[in-house]
């Protein structure tokens, strides 16, 4: 039986690390051009090209030698989440919570939509890096004098995240995708046809996304206050 009076030790992140050791010479390659060449390699060929081998033929060395600075490819996958999703932008003062929410949200999306790869890999990451944690705080930032518990706030940046990764998925999908409705019968599917045959409407002045945000920054804080 364990000892329930052990406590696991904590996992070091790579981060947590020194990337040189007391002994040795002196690294001929950073983290950041190691994140670097692994996001190129995701950009220009896709994500499962992204290996040990891949990154080390990039960056002229030797796969082995890079586990002076890594220990697996998931570190490195780690890494290009962290350096890809890159860091938020000020938000002007005077600006409203919910107007930094959706500049915020923007931004974001921008980046997963750059990187089509960032879906996918940020959920292998198992630990957050430096740029994921100043995410997390400008968000929280925003949301600095609402009046909502910090449970709500944390549930809010996890609900916009999502949908920043919904809207990538959609925007890459869309970039290949055919029509999707060629099983479409008036007969079977009169509600779905009539709508579909809708004449297009004015121009959207907000824009889906935004108004998607919008919606859950009212609406979750909302209930969270009542």
């Amino acid at each position: 039986m364990p000892d329930e009076s052990v406590i696991p030790p904590i996992p070091v992140s790579l981060w947590s690390r020194p990337i040189r050791g007391a002994r040795g010479p002196a690294p001929l390659h950073s983290r950041q051009s190691i994140a670097e060449a692994g996001i190129k390699i995701a950009d220009d060929e896709g994500f499962e090209g992204v290996t040990m081998r891949a990154i080390a033929r990039t960056l002229g060395t030797t796969a082995p030698a890079l586990y002076r600075y890594v220990s697996s490819r998931e570190e490195i996958i780690e890494l290009m989440v962290d350096a890809a999703i890159g860091t938020p932008e000020q938000v002007e003062p005077g600006t409203t919570w919910t107007e930094a929410m959706l500049k915020l949200a923007n931004v974001q999306l921008a980046h997963h939509q750059r990187h089509g790869w960032l879906i996918h890999a940020a959920l292998e990451a198992k630990n957050f890096g430096p740029n994921t944690l100043v995410w997390f705080e400008s968000y929280l930032q925003a949301m600095e004098k609402l009046a909502v518990p910090a449970r709500a706030k944390m549930e809010l940046i996890g609900l916009v995240t999502g949908i920043i990764s919904l809207f990538a998925q959609q925007h890459q999908q869309s970039a290949s995708s055919t029509f999707p409705f060629d099983l479409l019968s008036a007969e079977r599917h009169p509600y779905l046809a009539a709508t579909l045959g809708e004449p297009s409407s004015a121009p959207d002045p907000v824009g889906l996304f935004d108004r998607t945000i919008l919606a859950l920054c009212t609406g979750l804080t909302s209930s969270a206050s009542s």
